[in-house]
């Protein structure tokens, strides 16, 4: 298993929505939160169509004892560990489709800024440009309480920087490396090759294992 979700096929995980006129489906585990051990978990998926990768699932993970929340989108087809990397040159390619795992390293070498899997580590559908925010948000909270003055003046700096990007007034490259091949970028422009053994070898996941059976109803206790 990978993440959070376990590795069934995809239309057994669609089926799991209870009500076919909505499209969030919701189940209830009977497993335990990782975070607090309390029961029970609740899954909810989306369906999404991903132009040039077709069906994917999101799922979002809650707990209701803690607040623990854990998201992750699934490919319909199992990957292989793949690159994708682009090179954002002008506005318009910041609107490039950014659709990230939580297995998901993501980097922008200019900014020498990476976004590596962690137990908490969330994914997420957006855009060149969100993924700029989400860095800057990152930096920002740096220049308030990196650990020193050298930390705090670089960050205000790579703040500098990243502000020019997001406006697209100048270039940069950005990379995802998935082990399970569940992210990408989906632009004409965008060079996607498989990763390396070694490569794969240095890279995080943020996984653990958790298995997640639906809740079954309690049998009646006897009189």
């Amino acid at each position: 298993m990978k993440g959070y979700c376990p590795r069934i096929p995809f239309h057994q995980r669609m089926a799991a929505n209870p009500d076919p006129e909505s499209p969030v489906g919701e189940v209830v585990l009977d497993s335990p939160c990782p975070m607090c051990g309390g029961r029970p978990l609740k899954m909810r998926t989306l369906g999404l169509d991903l132009p040039y990768f077709g069906d994917a699932l999101q799922t979002t993970v809650l707990c209701g004892a803690c607040g623990f929340r854990h998201a992750d989108v699934l490919l319909s087809k199992e990957g292989s560990p793949t690159r994708h990397s682009l090179r954002v040159r002008d506005p318009a390619d910041l609107s490039a489709r950014v659709v990230r795992s939580s297995s998901c390293t993501v980097r922008v070498p200019e900014l020498g800024a990476v976004m590596e899997p962690g137990p908490m580590s969330e994914a997420f559908v957006s855009n060149a440009e969100g993924v700029l925010h989400r860095f800057r948000e990152i930096l920002g909270f740096l220049t308030r309480n990196a650990d020193s003055d050298g930390k705090r003046a670089a960050a205000r700096a790579s703040l500098t920087t990243i502000s020019r990007m997001i406006d697209g007034r100048e270039p940069f490259t950005l990379v995802l490396e998935d082990p399970f091949g569940n992210s990408a970028i989906v632009h004409e422009a965008a060079d996607v090759r498989p990763l390396t053994d070694a490569e794969v070898r240095n890279l995080k996941t943020g996984v653990f294992a958790l298995e997640l059976r639906p809740r079954r109803p309690r049998d009646p206790a006897s009189p």
